[in-house]
């Protein structure tokens, strides 16, 4: 891909499975028998027993299931890097970028990070056994996450595309001013929407360079309160460009016109889910969708 490498790999992991291998995500027994009501007879203690002691068996068993699943797992990751590594010269300078199906279950989010507090609750070992795959890819992988989507290098292949006179810029980020210089000499109008937190002296100072550099004047248009992006109403008579720095999933596209272009800048899987289902008319693009099409005829 001109200056860099891209590898692509298919990952054949989803809820509950590894590639050929299924497993119980909690290791916990599961048993819809109806435990007997307490009562004061020998026959009724005896069955209680007898159901107390069959978890547990059934309850080591799957530790047992677990933990040659984990091996399995662990002997195939580290298989796969070995396979990676014939591709990749300086691994310590890559970056890995995931689907999100896929980073669903290879990622612990942070609200499901295990805390200190939970480590030291009797629960500790249903949690861990919950997050046992991505705890051991966080262990064997060694590829930081690709977060540099609003750097330059990144910005600049997705402006290829934007090719259209009139603009839409929705947030705000370092690369911003750039971009806009770039689509410069063809823009006939621009509306620049942003949080109004944004919208300081030095953003001021652009606009009115701006206005004498090409004689364009941007409509600023600041988001006050907690007004947001996705609750943001578009609607244009005309095709346009919009230039999206938000990283924001959802953004209202009803009101755009048939062959508007929309740069996400940021990557969102789902708004691009969004564009196919709902932006009828309107040509979506993103790195990460370069990415999945590249080397494809």
């Amino acid at each position: 891909m001109k200056d860099y490498l891209l590898v692509r790999v298919g990952m054949n992991v989803g809820e509950n499975r590894w590639f050929s291998h299924a497993f119980n995500p909690t290791g916990t027994a599961r048993t819809d028998a109806v435990k007997p009501q307490y009562c004061h007879t020998l026959k009724a203690r005896l069955l209680e027993h007898r159901e107390q002691r069959r978890r547990i068996r059934l309850k080591r068993q799957q530790r047992r299931q677990l933990q040659e699943t984990r091996e399995q797992v662990s002997v195939e990751i580290q298989r796969f890097l070995t396979e990676l590594g014939k591709n990749v010269d300086d691994r310590y300078e890559c970056r890995c970028v995931y689907a999100d199906a896929v980073r669903h279950c290879l990622v612990i989010p942070e609200e499901r990070e295990i805390s200190r507090r939970e480590m030291d609750d009797s629960r500790v070992e249903d949690v861990a056994a919950a997050c046992w795959l991505p705890l051991l890819w966080l262990q064997l992988w060694q590829f930081p996450e690709f977060d540099a989507y609003l750097q330059p290098q990144w910005v600049k292949p997705l402006l290829e595309n934007a090719r259209l006179h009139h603009y839409v810029v929705l947030g705000a980020a370092h690369s911003v001013p750039a971009t806009i210089l770039h689509c410069a000499p063809r823009m006939k109008s621009l509306r620049w929407f942003l949080q109004e937190r944004d919208c300081g002296q030095e953003m001021q100072d652009f606009v009115e360079d701006f206005y004498e550099e090409y004689g364009l004047a941007v409509t600023l248009q600041p988001l006050e309160g907690e007004r947001t992006f996705s609750r943001l109403l578009l609607e244009t008579l005309e095709p346009v460009c919009v230039l999206d720095f938000t990283g924001e999933p959802h953004i209202p596209v009803g009101g755009l016109a048939r062959g508007s272009i929309w740069l996400d800048f940021c990557s969102v899987e789902e708004k691009a889910r969004q564009m196919t289902e709902k932006g009828e008319g309107i040509f979506y693009f993103s790195i990460k969708e370069l990415w999945k099409r590249a080397g494809k005829s």
